[in-house]
């Protein structure tokens, strides 16, 4: 996923722009708006603009069939969560694919703290020891 300041809901097709969720309509209705007043300060609603329509023709779906329990708490998650089933199916994929990747890693790659402080110096030196 690329960084943009834009963010997409992929669901309603709309782009997050200063303050408010634009479609691409209201967003093309925006900017004609701009210029017919003289405002040309059009370089965000046009980045936007582009950011949506990139984002969308790069979009893909992926279906999958579940079980009616666990579609169910799909959507009792995203009535909670007051969000789309989409967004909610996306965040879960993005988490489970990231875990993935994490446990992955070889261990030798993963950050290790090689002393811990102790209270009891004593346990300390034991398990120092018992390390090396």
């Amino acid at each position: 996923m690329s960084a943009s300041p834009f963010e997409i809901d992929y669901d309603a097709e709309a782009v997050w722009l200063d303050d408010a969720w634009f479609t691409r309509d209201e967003l093309a209705g925006r900017i004609k708006a701009m210029i017919e007043s003289g405002d040309y300060r059009l370089s965000r609603p046009s980045a936007a603009l582009e950011r949506l329509e990139a984002a969308m023709a790069q979009a893909r779906v992926v279906a999958a069939r579940v079980a009616p329990d666990l579609a169910e708490a799909v959507e009792r998650a995203a009535e909670a969560a007051g969000r789309p089933v989409g967004v909610v199916v996306r965040e879960a994929l993005a988490y489970y694919l990231a875990a993935q990747t994490a446990l992955a890693r070889p261990a030798d790659e993963l950050q290790v703290e090689e002393h811990v402080a102790l209270d009891d110096p004593e346990m300390e030196k034991s398990l120092l020891a018992q390390g090396s």
